[in-house]
Protein backbone atom coordinates (compact mmCIF):
# COMPACT_ATOMS: atom_id res chain seq x y z
CA UNK A 1 0.00 0.00 0.00
CA UNK A 2 2.74 2.30 0.45
CA UNK A 3 3.67 2.70 -3.44
CA UNK A 4 0.05 3.75 -4.26
CA UNK A 5 -0.53 7.17 -5.05
CA UNK A 6 -3.08 9.19 -3.57
CA UNK A 7 -5.98 10.59 -5.97
CA UNK A 8 -4.99 14.79 -6.44
CA UNK A 9 -8.52 16.11 -5.32
CA UNK A 10 -10.94 16.65 -8.86
CA UNK A 11 -8.32 14.71 -10.58
CA UNK A 12 -11.22 12.04 -11.82
CA UNK A 13 -14.22 13.12 -12.29
CA UNK A 14 -16.08 9.36 -12.31
CA UNK A 15 -16.76 8.41 -9.15
CA UNK A 16 -15.37 5.03 -7.66
CA UNK A 17 -17.49 2.58 -5.61
CA UNK A 18 -15.65 -0.02 -3.14
CA UNK A 19 -17.72 -2.96 -1.41
CA UNK A 20 -16.43 -3.38 2.25
CA UNK A 21 -15.18 -6.78 3.45
CA UNK A 22 -12.96 -8.93 5.45
CA UNK A 23 -9.95 -7.25 2.99
CA UNK A 24 -11.14 -3.58 3.72
CA UNK A 25 -13.16 -3.01 6.59
CA UNK A 26 -9.49 -2.22 8.92
CA UNK A 27 -9.56 1.70 8.90
CA UNK A 28 -6.35 2.26 7.93
CA UNK A 29 -7.48 0.30 4.93
CA UNK A 30 -10.89 2.12 4.26
CA UNK A 31 -8.26 5.33 4.74
CA UNK A 32 -5.74 3.82 1.81
CA UNK A 33 -8.91 3.44 -0.11
CA UNK A 34 -10.23 7.09 0.48
CA UNK A 35 -6.84 9.01 -0.61
CA UNK A 36 -6.57 6.29 -3.46
CA UNK A 37 -9.70 7.42 -5.09
CA UNK A 38 -12.74 5.78 -3.26
CA UNK A 39 -16.25 7.90 -3.07
CA UNK A 40 -18.66 5.20 -1.99
CA UNK A 41 -18.48 2.27 0.21
CA UNK A 42 -20.90 -0.56 -0.39
CA UNK A 43 -22.06 -2.30 2.28
CA UNK A 44 -23.25 -6.14 0.95
CA UNK A 45 -25.85 -6.99 3.15
CA UNK A 46 -25.43 -10.56 1.29
CA UNK A 47 -22.67 -11.46 3.81
CA UNK A 48 -22.16 -10.34 7.64
CA UNK A 49 -24.01 -9.80 10.38
CA UNK A 50 -25.77 -6.52 11.29
CA UNK A 51 -23.13 -5.77 14.36
CA UNK A 52 -20.41 -5.78 11.60
CA UNK A 53 -21.83 -3.76 9.08
CA UNK A 54 -22.97 -1.24 12.17
CA UNK A 55 -19.11 -1.53 13.11
CA UNK A 56 -17.76 -0.83 9.86
CA UNK A 57 -20.06 2.04 8.90
CA UNK A 58 -18.79 3.94 12.34
CA UNK A 59 -15.21 3.31 10.82
CA UNK A 60 -15.95 4.72 7.81
CA UNK A 61 -17.83 7.91 9.21
CA UNK A 62 -14.43 8.07 11.32
CA UNK A 63 -11.94 7.63 8.70
CA UNK A 64 -13.80 10.14 6.27
CA UNK A 65 -14.15 12.66 9.02
CA UNK A 66 -10.04 12.09 9.56
CA UNK A 67 -9.65 12.53 5.93
CA UNK A 68 -11.77 15.49 5.77
CA UNK A 69 -13.79 13.97 2.88
CA UNK A 70 -17.80 13.08 2.26
CA UNK A 71 -18.05 9.97 1.69
CA UNK A 72 -21.34 8.01 0.53
CA UNK A 73 -22.34 4.85 1.79
CA UNK A 74 -24.72 2.31 -0.14
CA UNK A 75 -26.54 -0.34 1.85
CA UNK A 76 -26.85 -3.21 -0.56
CA UNK A 77 -30.08 -5.89 0.14
CA UNK A 78 -29.59 -9.42 -0.87
CA UNK A 79 -32.99 -9.34 -2.24
CA UNK A 80 -34.63 -12.75 -3.29
CA UNK A 81 -31.46 -14.52 -4.48
CA UNK A 82 -31.98 -18.26 -5.15
CA UNK A 83 -28.38 -20.04 -3.76
CA UNK A 84 -28.26 -23.66 -3.26
CA UNK A 85 -28.52 -25.00 0.36
CA UNK A 86 -25.70 -26.95 2.14
CA UNK A 87 -23.91 -29.47 0.27
CA UNK A 88 -22.75 -32.99 1.26
CA UNK A 89 -18.93 -32.21 1.78
CA UNK A 90 -19.70 -28.68 0.88
CA UNK A 91 -18.94 -29.57 -2.63
CA UNK A 92 -19.61 -32.20 -5.57
CA UNK A 93 -18.35 -32.32 -9.22
CA UNK A 94 -21.09 -32.53 -12.10
CA UNK A 95 -19.49 -34.01 -14.90
CA UNK A 96 -21.96 -33.76 -18.46
CA UNK A 97 -25.05 -36.27 -18.42
CA UNK A 98 -24.72 -36.58 -14.89
CA UNK A 99 -28.07 -37.11 -13.39
CA UNK A 100 -29.40 -34.71 -10.27
CA UNK A 101 -32.64 -34.14 -8.13
CA UNK A 102 -33.18 -30.51 -7.09
CA UNK A 103 -35.77 -31.05 -3.87
CA UNK A 104 -37.40 -29.19 -1.00
CA UNK A 105 -36.57 -30.94 1.58
CA UNK A 106 -33.07 -33.42 1.73
CA UNK A 107 -34.05 -36.71 2.49
CA UNK A 108 -30.56 -38.41 2.27
CA UNK A 109 -26.61 -37.66 2.29
CA UNK A 110 -26.25 -38.40 -1.36
CA UNK A 111 -24.62 -34.62 -2.73
CA UNK A 112 -26.66 -35.63 -6.29
CA UNK A 113 -29.65 -34.11 -4.15
CA UNK A 114 -29.94 -30.62 -4.29
CA UNK A 115 -31.85 -27.61 -2.24
CA UNK A 116 -32.19 -24.43 -2.97
CA UNK A 117 -33.20 -21.11 -0.65
CA UNK A 118 -36.21 -21.12 -2.53
CA UNK A 119 -38.49 -24.47 -1.38
CA UNK A 120 -41.18 -23.70 -4.28
CA UNK A 121 -38.06 -23.69 -6.89
CA UNK A 122 -38.66 -27.45 -8.33
CA UNK A 123 -42.37 -26.65 -8.64
CA UNK A 124 -41.80 -23.78 -10.95
CA UNK A 125 -39.63 -25.46 -13.44
CA UNK A 126 -40.43 -27.27 -16.20
CA UNK A 127 -39.09 -29.81 -18.67
CA UNK A 128 -36.99 -28.22 -21.04
CA UNK A 129 -35.40 -25.52 -19.05
CA UNK A 130 -32.27 -24.56 -18.27
CA UNK A 131 -31.20 -23.92 -14.53
CA UNK A 132 -27.62 -22.57 -13.93
CA UNK A 133 -25.60 -22.43 -11.18
CA UNK A 134 -22.48 -19.88 -10.04
CA UNK A 135 -23.08 -17.12 -12.44
CA UNK A 136 -23.61 -20.21 -14.99
CA UNK A 137 -20.16 -22.25 -14.37
CA UNK A 138 -22.33 -25.56 -14.20
CA UNK A 139 -25.75 -25.81 -16.54
CA UNK A 140 -28.47 -28.68 -16.47
CA UNK A 141 -31.43 -29.03 -18.04
CA UNK A 142 -34.72 -29.91 -16.45
CA UNK A 143 -35.69 -33.43 -17.77
CA UNK A 144 -38.39 -34.17 -15.57
CA UNK A 145 -40.58 -32.84 -12.58
CA UNK A 146 -43.04 -34.55 -9.98
CA UNK A 147 -44.42 -34.92 -6.56
CA UNK A 148 -40.58 -35.86 -5.47
CA UNK A 149 -39.10 -32.44 -7.03
CA UNK A 150 -37.35 -32.06 -10.31
CA UNK A 151 -34.91 -34.04 -12.37
CA UNK A 152 -31.79 -32.65 -13.95
CA UNK A 153 -29.10 -33.59 -16.12
CA UNK A 154 -25.92 -31.82 -16.46
CA UNK A 155 -25.29 -30.26 -19.87
CA UNK A 156 -22.13 -27.78 -18.88
CA UNK A 157 -19.70 -29.81 -16.40
CA UNK A 158 -17.93 -27.86 -13.43
CA UNK A 159 -17.99 -28.35 -9.70
CA UNK A 160 -20.74 -27.08 -7.22
CA UNK A 161 -20.14 -25.54 -3.90
CA UNK A 162 -22.97 -24.85 -0.77
CA UNK A 163 -24.64 -21.49 -0.93
CA UNK A 164 -23.59 -20.37 -4.62
CA UNK A 165 -26.22 -18.75 -6.53
CA UNK A 166 -29.39 -20.12 -9.13
CA UNK A 167 -30.49 -18.86 -12.00
CA UNK A 168 -32.97 -19.97 -14.52
CA UNK A 169 -33.41 -17.42 -17.66
CA UNK A 170 -36.62 -19.13 -19.03
CA UNK A 171 -38.50 -19.62 -15.87
CA UNK A 172 -40.37 -16.64 -14.16
CA UNK A 173 -40.27 -16.84 -10.31
CA UNK A 174 -42.88 -16.02 -7.89
CA UNK A 175 -40.37 -14.38 -5.58
CA UNK A 176 -40.81 -10.85 -3.62
CA UNK A 177 -38.53 -8.03 -4.49
CA UNK A 178 -38.23 -7.64 -0.57
CA UNK A 179 -37.68 -10.87 1.33
CA UNK A 180 -37.75 -10.79 4.93
CA UNK A 181 -34.39 -10.85 5.67
CA UNK A 182 -34.29 -7.20 3.23
CA UNK A 183 -37.18 -6.08 5.97
CA UNK A 184 -34.96 -7.14 8.86
CA UNK A 185 -32.11 -5.33 7.04
CA UNK A 186 -34.18 -2.33 6.70
CA UNK A 187 -34.90 -2.13 10.67
CA UNK A 188 -30.95 -1.42 10.46
CA UNK A 189 -31.39 1.03 8.26
CA UNK A 190 -33.61 2.99 10.77
CA UNK A 191 -31.18 2.81 13.35
CA UNK A 192 -28.08 3.76 10.95
CA UNK A 193 -27.94 6.56 8.36
CA UNK A 194 -27.16 5.49 5.28
CA UNK A 195 -27.00 7.80 1.97
CA UNK A 196 -28.27 4.92 -0.44
CA UNK A 197 -30.13 1.64 -0.38
CA UNK A 198 -29.33 -1.23 -3.21
CA UNK A 199 -32.76 -3.27 -4.23
CA UNK A 200 -31.25 -6.39 -6.30
CA UNK A 201 -33.47 -7.84 -8.74
CA UNK A 202 -35.90 -5.77 -9.66
CA UNK A 203 -38.14 -6.41 -12.25
CA UNK A 204 -41.29 -3.90 -11.76
CA UNK A 205 -41.36 -0.28 -10.85
CA UNK A 206 -43.79 -1.39 -7.96
CA UNK A 207 -40.68 -3.41 -6.41
CA UNK A 208 -39.11 -0.03 -6.14
CA UNK A 209 -42.72 1.87 -4.78
CA UNK A 210 -42.54 -1.02 -1.90
CA UNK A 211 -39.07 -0.38 -1.10
CA UNK A 212 -40.04 3.09 -0.54
CA UNK A 213 -43.11 2.81 1.39
CA UNK A 214 -40.85 0.23 3.98
CA UNK A 215 -38.43 3.05 4.23
CA UNK A 216 -41.10 6.03 4.51
CA UNK A 217 -42.40 3.43 7.70
CA UNK A 218 -39.24 3.40 9.28
CA UNK A 219 -38.16 7.01 8.96
CA UNK A 220 -35.40 6.63 6.65
CA UNK A 221 -34.44 9.46 4.03
CA UNK A 222 -31.77 7.29 2.05
CA UNK A 223 -31.95 7.27 -1.61
CA UNK A 224 -32.67 4.19 -3.63
CA UNK A 225 -30.35 2.24 -6.25
CA UNK A 226 -32.02 0.21 -8.41
CA UNK A 227 -30.40 -2.88 -9.87
CA UNK A 228 -30.74 -4.12 -13.09
CA UNK A 229 -30.21 -7.57 -12.87
CA UNK A 230 -33.27 -9.57 -14.21
CA UNK A 231 -34.42 -9.56 -18.22
CA UNK A 232 -37.70 -8.12 -17.16
CA UNK A 233 -35.64 -4.49 -15.41
CA UNK A 234 -34.72 -4.02 -19.07
CA UNK A 235 -38.24 -4.15 -20.82
CA UNK A 236 -39.55 -1.83 -17.77
CA UNK A 237 -36.56 0.26 -17.69
CA UNK A 238 -37.96 3.94 -18.36
CA UNK A 239 -40.62 3.11 -15.82
CA UNK A 240 -38.47 1.74 -13.03
CA UNK A 241 -36.18 4.94 -13.79
CA UNK A 242 -39.07 7.13 -12.97
CA UNK A 243 -39.35 5.11 -9.39
CA UNK A 244 -35.99 4.94 -8.47
CA UNK A 245 -32.83 7.69 -7.17
CA UNK A 246 -29.95 6.32 -9.24
CA UNK A 247 -29.48 2.56 -11.03
CA UNK A 248 -27.10 -0.36 -11.27
CA UNK A 249 -26.08 -2.16 -14.14
CA UNK A 250 -25.88 -5.55 -12.27
CA UNK A 251 -23.86 -6.99 -14.85
CA UNK A 252 -23.39 -10.89 -13.06
CA UNK A 253 -26.48 -11.63 -12.74
CA UNK A 254 -28.01 -9.96 -16.24
CA UNK A 255 -24.66 -11.64 -17.82
CA UNK A 256 -26.65 -14.62 -16.94
CA UNK A 257 -30.24 -14.33 -17.34
CA UNK A 258 -29.56 -12.66 -20.63
CA UNK A 259 -27.67 -13.61 -23.47
CA UNK A 260 -24.11 -12.44 -22.62
CA UNK A 261 -23.34 -11.02 -25.92
CA UNK A 262 -26.39 -8.91 -25.36
CA UNK A 263 -24.76 -7.28 -22.24
CA UNK A 264 -22.54 -4.39 -23.69
CA UNK A 265 -25.29 -2.79 -25.83
CA UNK A 266 -27.97 -3.39 -22.61
CA UNK A 267 -25.11 -1.68 -20.69
CA UNK A 268 -24.85 0.80 -23.11
CA UNK A 269 -28.81 1.76 -23.55
CA UNK A 270 -28.85 1.89 -19.62
CA UNK A 271 -26.18 4.61 -19.60
CA UNK A 272 -27.97 6.87 -22.05
CA UNK A 273 -31.41 6.48 -20.39
CA UNK A 274 -29.86 7.52 -17.11
CA UNK A 275 -28.61 10.55 -18.47
CA UNK A 276 -31.57 11.54 -19.60
CA UNK A 277 -33.73 11.04 -17.08
CA UNK A 278 -31.00 12.91 -14.97
CA UNK A 279 -30.64 9.88 -12.36
CA UNK A 280 -26.25 8.76 -11.43
CA UNK A 281 -25.76 4.96 -12.50
CA UNK A 282 -23.47 2.60 -11.14
CA UNK A 283 -21.35 0.06 -13.90
CA UNK A 284 -20.66 -3.04 -11.76
CA UNK A 285 -19.76 -6.44 -11.82
CA UNK A 286 -16.17 -8.08 -12.69
CA UNK A 287 -14.76 -4.72 -13.60
CA UNK A 288 -10.87 -5.49 -12.53
CA UNK A 289 -12.16 -9.31 -11.72
CA UNK A 290 -8.57 -10.36 -11.87
CA UNK A 291 -7.07 -7.96 -9.14
CA UNK A 292 -8.44 -9.91 -6.90
CA UNK A 293 -5.21 -12.42 -6.74
CA UNK A 294 -3.24 -9.81 -9.15
CA UNK A 295 -1.47 -6.65 -8.57
CA UNK A 296 -2.35 -5.88 -12.37
CA UNK A 297 -5.55 -6.02 -14.76
CA UNK A 298 -5.99 -7.55 -17.92
CA UNK A 299 -6.06 -5.45 -21.01
CA UNK A 300 -9.24 -6.43 -21.22
CA UNK A 301 -10.41 -5.37 -17.94
CA UNK A 302 -9.12 -1.59 -18.23
CA UNK A 303 -10.67 -1.64 -21.60
CA UNK A 304 -14.15 -2.23 -19.93
CA UNK A 305 -13.45 0.54 -17.33
CA UNK A 306 -12.17 2.85 -19.75
CA UNK A 307 -15.12 2.10 -22.08
CA UNK A 308 -17.69 2.34 -19.35
CA UNK A 309 -16.40 5.61 -18.65
CA UNK A 310 -16.82 6.25 -22.82
CA UNK A 311 -20.26 5.50 -22.40
CA UNK A 312 -20.87 8.04 -19.69
CA UNK A 313 -21.58 5.87 -16.47
CA UNK A 314 -21.47 7.98 -13.26
CA UNK A 315 -19.26 5.31 -11.19
CA UNK A 316 -17.73 2.41 -11.64
CA UNK A 317 -17.74 -0.14 -9.06
CA UNK A 318 -15.38 -2.46 -7.34
CA UNK A 319 -16.51 -5.81 -5.69
CA UNK A 320 -14.28 -8.81 -4.89
CA UNK A 321 -11.59 -6.44 -5.88
CA UNK A 322 -11.92 -4.64 -2.50
CA UNK A 323 -14.07 -6.94 -0.50
CA UNK A 324 -12.22 -10.30 -0.32
CA UNK A 325 -9.06 -9.43 -2.56
CA UNK A 326 -5.05 -9.13 -1.95
CA UNK A 327 -4.91 -5.87 -3.76
CA UNK A 328 -7.75 -3.54 -2.74
CA UNK A 329 -5.67 -0.36 -2.72
CA UNK A 330 -3.95 -1.19 -5.76
CA UNK A 331 -7.30 -1.91 -7.96
CA UNK A 332 -8.80 1.58 -6.78
CA UNK A 333 -5.65 3.13 -7.72
CA UNK A 334 -5.65 1.70 -10.97
CA UNK A 335 -9.19 1.96 -11.51
CA UNK A 336 -8.94 5.44 -10.74
CA UNK A 337 -5.76 5.16 -13.26
CA UNK A 338 -8.19 4.10 -16.14
CA UNK A 339 -11.23 6.57 -15.53
CA UNK A 340 -8.58 9.16 -15.48
CA UNK A 341 -7.28 8.15 -19.36
CA UNK A 342 -10.90 7.61 -20.22
CA UNK A 343 -11.78 10.93 -19.05
CA UNK A 344 -9.41 12.80 -20.85
CA UNK A 345 -10.20 11.37 -24.22
CA UNK A 346 -13.64 11.63 -23.55
CA UNK A 347 -13.67 15.24 -22.73
CA UNK A 348 -11.50 15.87 -25.60
CA UNK A 349 -14.35 15.36 -27.99
CA UNK A 350 -12.38 13.26 -29.62
CA UNK A 351 -15.19 10.21 -29.39
CA UNK A 352 -18.47 9.95 -29.73
CA UNK A 353 -20.55 10.00 -26.53
CA UNK A 354 -24.14 8.35 -25.52
CA UNK A 355 -23.61 11.33 -22.92
CA UNK A 356 -23.26 13.72 -25.28
CA UNK A 357 -25.96 12.22 -27.97
CA UNK A 358 -28.54 14.60 -25.42
CA UNK A 359 -27.76 17.93 -27.06
CA UNK A 360 -28.92 21.19 -25.42
CA UNK A 361 -32.13 22.23 -25.55
CA UNK A 362 -33.34 18.75 -26.07
CA UNK A 363 -35.69 18.09 -22.43
CA UNK A 364 -34.64 14.97 -20.67
CA UNK A 365 -37.55 12.71 -19.66
CA UNK A 366 -36.53 13.07 -15.91
CA UNK A 367 -36.00 9.90 -13.19
CA UNK A 368 -38.69 10.44 -10.04
CA UNK A 369 -41.32 12.16 -12.17
CA UNK A 370 -38.95 14.82 -13.74
CA UNK A 371 -37.83 16.14 -10.22
CA UNK A 372 -35.55 18.42 -11.90
CA UNK A 373 -37.07 21.50 -12.96
CA UNK A 374 -36.97 23.10 -16.14
CA UNK A 375 -35.65 26.72 -14.72
CA UNK A 376 -32.64 24.45 -12.93
CA UNK A 377 -32.27 22.65 -15.84
CA UNK A 378 -31.88 26.05 -17.97
CA UNK A 379 -29.45 27.86 -15.25
CA UNK A 380 -27.46 24.64 -15.21
CA UNK A 381 -26.93 24.16 -18.90
CA UNK A 382 -25.71 27.86 -19.01
CA UNK A 383 -23.07 27.63 -16.61
CA UNK A 384 -21.90 24.68 -18.21
CA UNK A 385 -21.46 26.85 -21.39
CA UNK A 386 -20.04 29.91 -19.66
CA UNK A 387 -17.65 27.46 -17.88
CA UNK A 388 -16.30 26.32 -20.91
CA UNK A 389 -16.08 29.47 -22.89
CA UNK A 390 -14.14 31.02 -19.86
CA UNK A 391 -12.20 28.17 -19.15
CA UNK A 392 -13.42 28.39 -16.01
CA UNK A 393 -10.63 26.77 -13.26
CA UNK A 394 -13.97 25.38 -11.06
CA UNK A 395 -17.73 25.75 -10.18
CA UNK A 396 -19.36 25.80 -7.03
CA UNK A 397 -22.51 25.00 -6.19
CA UNK A 398 -24.77 25.98 -3.70
CA UNK A 399 -27.65 23.45 -3.00
CA UNK A 400 -30.36 22.60 -0.27
CA UNK A 401 -31.56 19.35 -2.16
CA UNK A 402 -28.97 18.39 -4.15
CA UNK A 403 -30.31 18.44 -7.53
CA UNK A 404 -28.68 21.31 -8.66
CA UNK A 405 -25.17 19.47 -8.49
CA UNK A 406 -27.02 16.48 -9.87
CA UNK A 407 -28.50 18.60 -12.97
CA UNK A 408 -25.00 20.24 -13.32
CA UNK A 409 -23.06 16.54 -13.33
CA UNK A 410 -25.15 15.69 -16.47
CA UNK A 411 -23.85 18.15 -18.34
CA UNK A 412 -20.50 16.89 -18.14
CA UNK A 413 -18.51 20.58 -18.47
CA UNK A 414 -15.43 18.69 -17.36
CA UNK A 415 -14.68 21.44 -14.74
CA UNK A 416 -14.49 20.04 -11.16
CA UNK A 417 -17.38 21.35 -9.12
CA UNK A 418 -17.44 22.00 -5.47
CA UNK A 419 -21.19 21.39 -4.14
CA UNK A 420 -22.22 22.54 -1.07
CA UNK A 421 -25.27 21.64 0.92
CA UNK A 422 -26.22 23.02 4.47
CA UNK A 423 -27.44 19.21 5.24
CA UNK A 424 -24.57 16.70 5.98
CA UNK A 425 -26.97 13.63 4.64
CA UNK A 426 -27.43 15.66 0.98
CA UNK A 427 -23.68 16.46 1.06
CA UNK A 428 -22.63 13.14 1.53
CA UNK A 429 -25.13 11.78 -1.16
CA UNK A 430 -23.50 13.88 -3.76
CA UNK A 431 -20.38 12.42 -2.99
CA UNK A 432 -21.90 9.58 -6.26
CA UNK A 433 -22.25 12.93 -8.43
CA UNK A 434 -20.06 12.91 -11.18
CA UNK A 435 -17.33 15.24 -11.25
CA UNK A 436 -18.45 16.71 -8.20
CA UNK A 437 -17.17 17.44 -4.27
CA UNK A 438 -19.18 17.85 -1.85
CA UNK A 439 -18.82 20.11 1.23
CA UNK A 440 -21.13 20.45 4.46
CA UNK A 441 -21.53 24.41 4.87
CA UNK A 442 -24.54 25.13 7.81
CA UNK A 443 -24.68 28.44 6.50
CA UNK A 444 -24.91 27.61 2.59
CA UNK A 445 -28.43 29.13 2.71
CA UNK A 446 -26.37 32.71 2.16
CA UNK A 447 -25.09 31.96 -1.36
CA UNK A 448 -22.48 34.63 -0.77
CA UNK A 449 -20.64 33.34 2.44
CA UNK A 450 -21.19 29.65 0.52
CA UNK A 451 -19.21 31.28 -1.95
CA UNK A 452 -15.93 32.71 -0.29
CA UNK A 453 -15.97 29.26 2.14
CA UNK A 454 -15.57 27.41 -1.14
CA UNK A 455 -12.97 30.10 -2.63
CA UNK A 456 -10.98 29.84 0.54
CA UNK A 457 -11.19 25.99 1.23
CA UNK A 458 -10.10 25.39 -3.04
CA UNK A 459 -7.48 28.07 -2.49
CA UNK A 460 -6.22 26.33 0.85
CA UNK A 461 -5.84 23.07 -1.54
CA UNK A 462 -4.14 24.66 -4.53
CA UNK A 463 -7.49 24.51 -6.64
CA UNK A 464 -7.91 27.79 -7.68
CA UNK A 465 -5.56 30.71 -8.36
CA UNK A 466 -5.29 34.59 -9.19
CA UNK A 467 -6.47 35.24 -11.79
CA UNK A 468 -8.84 31.55 -12.73
CA UNK A 469 -12.69 32.40 -13.35
CA UNK A 470 -14.91 30.95 -11.35
CA UNK A 471 -18.89 29.99 -12.15
CA UNK A 472 -21.22 29.86 -9.70
CA UNK A 473 -24.90 28.15 -9.47
CA UNK A 474 -27.80 28.69 -6.62
CA UNK A 475 -29.90 26.25 -6.53
CA UNK A 476 -33.15 26.96 -4.84
CA UNK A 477 -32.92 27.96 -0.90
CA UNK A 478 -35.34 27.76 1.61
CA UNK A 479 -36.82 31.23 2.57
CA UNK A 480 -34.69 32.63 -0.37
CA UNK A 481 -36.59 34.54 -2.97
CA UNK A 482 -34.47 33.50 -6.00
CA UNK A 483 -35.01 30.06 -7.67
CA UNK A 484 -31.90 29.93 -9.42
CA UNK A 485 -28.83 31.71 -10.42
CA UNK A 486 -25.30 32.03 -11.28
CA UNK A 487 -22.68 34.82 -11.61
CA UNK A 488 -18.81 34.76 -12.28
CA UNK A 489 -16.02 35.83 -10.20
CA UNK A 490 -12.48 36.02 -10.60
CA UNK A 491 -9.92 35.06 -7.92
CA UNK A 492 -7.94 37.93 -6.59
CA UNK A 493 -5.51 37.05 -4.56
CA UNK A 494 -5.10 33.82 -1.72
CA UNK A 495 -9.00 33.32 -1.18
CA UNK A 496 -12.28 34.64 -1.67
CA UNK A 497 -10.64 38.28 -1.37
Amino acid sequence: MADVLAEPLGKVHTKIVATVGPASRDPAVLKALIEAGVDVFRLNFSHGTHEEHAETLQAIRAVADDCGRLIAVLQDLGGPKVRLGPIPGDQVECPRGALFRLVAERTSDDPHELTSTYRELARDLRPGATVLFADGVVAMRVEHVDERGAELRVTLAGRLRSRQGINVPDVPLSLQALTDKDKADLEWTAQHKVEYVGLSFVQRPGDLVELREELDRRGCRARIVAKIEKPQAVENLEEILAQTDAVMVARGDLGVEMDVAKVPAIQKRIISACHRARIPVITATQMLNSMETSNRPTRAEASDVFNAVLDGTDAVMLSGETAIGQYPVEAVATMSRIAAEAERLLLSGDVPSAVRSNKAGQAPFGGRGGWIQPITESVVEAASLVSRRLGAALMIVVTHSGRTALALSKQRSGTPTLALSDNAEIARAMALYWSVTPLHFPAATDSERALNFALDWACERNLVARGDRVVLVSGTMPNSPIHNGMLVREVDGAGAG
